[in-house]
């Protein structure tokens, strides 16, 4: 694949979440209420052992709308005796295909990435797909409490007080408002989790840049801990909301970072990934593992 077809990918996604900001929407928020926190290939990945999609194709498939988290490409639905309704459109997925380069006598001397993408069905865009099995429903309150033992255990202080949400390189240290100052728990722990996310940065942790001084890396950070904290509120089944409300600011800033370089919100995707399970791991929250995405299973 050229560098021009690849840049064309990397369009394909800045394109769909710029439409959907300007829309009004989070394209990092789960758009349903409980189940399954993240999408899945019905055929090819087990969220009961974990495997879920990961990266930018979590954001990517929760666009969609749908509420049914398993996916499946065309090939699967008719190996499996499933029919796409007429008129439905398939979502792109994005993943990494490795290719080798080999010398005059067929010896592979390197290997290089190329990002490809392909294109996945909702269940509810078909027929003769399988009921989906039955989750109980948790208490919203024990979710709350898993959170709070995830923090504890991560060991990032916490500070209440105040009417301004923050993390605190020099002394490691979120500030937030009491949880009774949000317009509900589930506002709170987002918040918390956003700033959790930020900690992560830290030198002695993933070692991003939190420069707040440069309006780029500052605005490139937030999108980062935006999309982490989606990612923790999906693992920990905190509801987040899926509408932007008076955050024209943070709305524009986003759309600088990613507009200005097609490839930042898949790099802003993977740093939210690496953020979000390292808090997860740290904690011991982390009992799920997800495979290496392939062109069948991505």
């Amino acid at each position: 694949m050229s560098k021009k077809s690849k840049k064309s990918v990397y369009q394909i996604v800045t394109d769909r979440i710029v439409e959907a900001l300007d829309n009004g929407v989070v394209p990092w928020s789960k758009p349903w209420k409980g189940g399954y926190a993240l999408p899945y290939n019905m055929f090819s990945m087990d969220p009961e052992k974990g495997k879920f999609y990961q990266g930018a194709n979590v954001p990517l498939l929760w666009l969609s709308g749908h509420s049914d988290p398993r996916w499946m490409t065309y090939t699967q639905a008719k190996k499996n005796g499933i029919e796409i309704k007429d008129g439905e459109k398939p979502h792109p997925v994005v993943f990494w295909k490795f290719l080798e380069k080999k010398d005059d006598n067929g010896v592979v001397e390197d290997t290089f990435p190329v990002l490809r993408y392909f294109r996945v069905y909702n269940a509810q865009q078909c027929e003769g797909v399988p009921e989906m099995p039955e989750i109980a429903d948790v208490d919203p309150s024990e979710n709350h409490e898993h959170c709070q033992a995830m923090i504890d255990i991560y060991g990032v202080k916490v500070k209440h007080g105040g009417h301004k949400a923050s993390y605190d390189c020099p002394s490691d240290t979120i500030k937030i408002p009491e949880a009774g100052a949000f317009n509900d728990v589930e506002g709170y722990w987002a918040t918390l989790l956003h700033e959790a996310i930020h900690s992560t940065g830290h030198s002695d942790r993933l070692n991003r840049n939190l420069d707040s001084e440069d309006r780029e890396s500052y605005a490139f950070e937030e999108l980062v801990a935006e999309i982490g904290s989606a990612f923790l509120c999906a693992q920990m089944g905190i509801e987040r909301d899926e509408l932007i409300q008076n955050h024209a600011s943070y709305i524009a800033g986003w759309k600088s970072v990613i507009t200005s370089d097609p490839r930042a919100f898949m790099r802003a995707s993977k740093l939210a990934r690496q953020a979000s399970d390292y808090v997860l791991e740290c904690s011991g929250a982390s009992d799920y593992t997800v495979d290496e995405e392939d062109e069948e299973a991505a």
